[in-house]
């Protein structure tokens, strides 16, 4: 388990709270990297219909009979079948991983037709500030060390342009640290 502490849940928090306007009622929803405690999915529980969580670390029984989760690494591609899902989430991960390409095109072929994929990302502008922050103990850094990609907006809409998904929506949050997109199929 990553070395959290209240600055990370809060935020953690905040990214819910952003995103779950986005994520369609009733839905079949995938957390990507949801972490030891699916906290996304916990919170989601009543307006989904059903909800997968993925990540290397889960725990042995899942928090809610609507929700499954899986143990598998997020490298090149996902154990699900296709068309699969109403919404991907994919929140404070994709940086951490060294094919995000290929786990994009992943999203898209377990989204069904008008699925929504929403991510948020660090910002390229957000590096030495998050370093800086993870230095001081504030947030983890265990996870800001883990950071492979740092991105920019133009390179995520080609990204997933490539994927064939279409962006809806591009914006910033916490004060440009971070990015949410959300694309549809």
């Amino acid at each position: 388990m990553r070395d959290f502490n209240e600055l990370d849940f809060f935020i953690q928090k905040k990214r819910l709270k952003l995103i779950e306007q986005y994520v369609p009622p009733n839905a079949t929803v995938l957390d990507l990297g949801c972490g030891f405690y699916p906290q996304n999915l916990i919170n989601l529980n009543n307006k989904i219909s059903r909800g997968v969580g993925i990540d290397r670390d889960i725990p042995a029984k899942a928090p809610s009979t609507k929700i499954q989760l899986i143990k598998a690494d997020i490298i090149k591609s996902l154990p699900l079948p296709d068309s699969e899902f109403d919404c991907v989430l994919i929140l404070a991960v994709l940086e951490h991983l060294d094919f995000p390409g290929e786990i994009i095109r992943e999203c898209a072929r377990v989204l069904k037709p008008g699925g929504r994929l929403i991510i948020t990302i660090p910002s390229n502008y957000s590096r030495p500030r998050l370093l800086t922050l993870a230095m001081l103990g504030l947030i983890s850094r265990e996870e800001i060390f883990d950071h492979k990609h740092y991105f920019n907006k133009q390179a995520v809409e080609t990204m997933l342009g490539n994927a064939g998904l279409k962006m809806v929506l591009s914006r910033w949050y916490n004060l440009r640290l971070n990015l949410l997109f959300v694309f549809e199929k």
